[in-house]
């Protein structure tokens, strides 16, 4: 298990590095893996597949482990990785975008509140649902299924 996290974290803070100025961490760092699995669901495993042979892959080619690799190195890897494992890379960045982006280290590092925006953030006006009542009193236009 610790294996495979050091993978995961290598290849998201391959997605997402730190910033240089130390402003932003790494994807990596946040330990985001487990949020990335319950994004996945059942299809944790094929993605975690398609990592471990990016990091027998770097064995293969430079004698050591994906995360031991440079960061310019680890990025041609997973990007060379479109074609043997269609998919992956396009699913892994969108689901560590996903994560990253509401991290809240992330959301302080860019100057925001790390809390949800709302009740505090955004005053809601009560609306007048009278103005709905022509709409609720209008014969439906669509038809009805079984």
């Amino acid at each position: 298990m610790e294996a495979e996290t050091r993978l995961v974290n290598a290849v998201l803070d391959t997605i997402i590095p730190p910033a240089a100025d130390g402003t932003r961490p790494g994807a990596g760092s946040l330990d985001l893996g487990e949020s990335l699995r319950e994004a996945s669901g059942p299809f944790w495993t094929g993605t975690l597949e398609g990592l471990q042979a990016l990091d027998e892959e770097a064995r293969q080619s430079g004698g050591s482990d994906f995360a031991e690799l440079p960061l310019p190195e680890r990025s041609d890897l997973l990007a060379r990785s479109q074609e043997s494992h269609p998919g992956l890379l396009s699913s892994l960045v969108f689901q560590t975008y996903s994560a990253y982006y509401r991290h809240p280290q992330v959301l302080e590092a860019l100057g925001l509140e790390a809390r949800p925006p709302f009740p505090k953030g955004f005053e809601v006006e009560d609306g007048d649902l009278s103005l709905l009542d022509p709409v609720r009193q209008r014969e439906p236009f669509y038809r009805k299924t079984d």
